[in-house]
C-alpha cells in the first residue's frame, strides 16, 4: 500500500514556504516603492500675515497648485490641488494665489508673473494681467504653465516664484513624476 500522509505533508510544507517567500518579497517591493515618492516642500509666502503687498494693499494668504490634462475642458472650474503631477497625464500646471484686502472702491489691474525653474534653470516665465473688482475683499488668481501635449513634462522637481507687479511674494515647489 501507498502512504499518502508523507507526500501530502511535504506538498503542504512546500506550498507554505513558497507563499511565505512570495509575501516577504512583495512586502519588500512595496516598501521600496513607497520610498521613491520624494516629499515636495510646502509653498512659502514671503510676506508676514500682517504685511501687505504695497502695490495692491493686499495680503497673500495661500499659494497652491493644480494641473490639467488634454481631456480637461475647464480645469479652473473644479481644480484638484496637489504638489505632484503625473507626466503622462499633465499638460499644464497652475500656480494659484489667494489674496485678501479691503474693498478697493475701484478696479485695480495688476500683473502676476510666474517664473518656473527646473534644476535652477529657468523653464518658463509667464505674465498674466488680472484685476480686483471694486467691491471684492478677496480673490484668487492662477496662470497655467504648460507644454505641448501630455507626456512632455520632464520628471523632476520644479520651483515656482510668484511676483505681483514685479515684487516677489511667494515661492513653491511641485514635482512631475
Amino acid at each position: 500500500m501507498f502512504d499518502w500522509k508523507r507526500p501530502c505533508t511535504l506538498l503542504l510544507l512546500g506550498l507554505l514556504l513558497s507563499s511565505t517567500m512570495g509575501c516577504s518579497s512583495s512586502l519588500r517591493r512595496s516598501s521600496s516603492e513607497a520610498k521613491t515618492a520624494s516629499p515636495v516642500p510646502a509653498p512659502k509666502i514671503l510676506h508676514d500675515k500682517v504685511a501687505v503687498i504695497p502695490s495692491l494693499d493686499a495680503r497673500l494668504t495661500k499659494l497652491a497648485f493644480f494641473g490639467s490634462g488634454a481631456a480637461d475642458v475647464a480645469p479652473l472650474q473644479n481644480p484638484t490641488y496637489k504638489s505632484r503631477f503625473e507626466h503622462a497625464a499633465t499638460t499644464r500646471v497652475y500656480p494659484e494665489i489667494y489674496l485678501e484686502y479691503p474693498p478697493p472702491g475701484k478696479k485695480i489691474y495688476f500683473t502676476m508673473t510666474v517664473h518656473i525653474r527646473e534644476n535652477t534653470r529657468t523653464f518658463r516665465i509667464v505674465d498674466y494681467e488680472t484685476r480686483i473688482e471694486p467691491n471684492w475683499t478677496s480673490s484668487h488668481h492662477s496662470v497655467g504653465i504648460g507644454v505641448l501635449g501630455p507626456g512632455n513634462w520632464r520628471a523632476g522637481t520644479y520651483e515656482a516664484d510668484v511676483y505681483i507687479n514685479g515684487e516677489k511674494v511667494a515661492m513653491g515647489f511641485f514635482e512631475v513624476y
